[in-house]
């Protein structure tokens, strides 16, 4: 359970801190989540999309693998660059902007892929839902009064996230 429970702390606060931000700085999005609730579910991807709470992660490479031209030894270690992922213009036109309504936003590499998914994602997205439905039927303006990034060079959040509501 340590080790199912343990990782997901800071990763999951990080998160929804972070989706707190986004709203607050982009209350546009909020009142569309507010409005229609249905949207929280795309709405907590989009955020994991664009703030990805690991950035990145290393793999051994178990067999020589070409990555388009280029030869990945076998025996290697390759890192995977989530956040870098998530801004990839091919797959998420205008990447740096949050739409809660945006489509394809479920194909967001926070969580890994294939067999390194995370094994917490889904409890990780009931919590973050939870919370964003509990705040969207309370909260109409999120205030920022203070915030302080996180330096970490993998993890990314917020350390210090001060806001006031109405």
């Amino acid at each position: 359970m340590i080790d199912y429970m343990g990782p997901s702390l800071d990763t999951t606060i990080f998160a929804i801190s972070s989706g707190v931000w986004r709203f607050a700085n982009h209350p546009d999005q909020w009142d569309l989540v507010r409005d229609d609730p249905s949207l929280i579910p795309g709405a907590i991807n989009e955020i994991l999309r664009i703030e990805a709470p690991i950035q990145d992660f290393s793999r051994y490479v178990a067999r020589d693998y070409d990555l388009d031209g280029i030869l990945l030894p076998e025996g290697s270690r390759a890192i995977v660059f989530y956040g870098a992922a998530n801004r990839d213009q091919r797959q998420f036109p205008d990447p740096d902007r949050i739409c809660v309504r945006r489509d394809n936003a479920g194909r967001h590499m926070a969580f890994g892929a294939g067999p390194h998914m995370c094994l917490g994602m889904n409890l990780a997205k009931l919590e973050m839902r939870a919370l964003f439905t509990a705040l969207a039927r309370k909260v109409k303006r999120f205030h920022i009064e203070e915030e302080e990034r996180m330096l970490n060079n993998i993890l990314r959040g917020l350390s210090k996230l001060i806001i006031s509501v109405e």
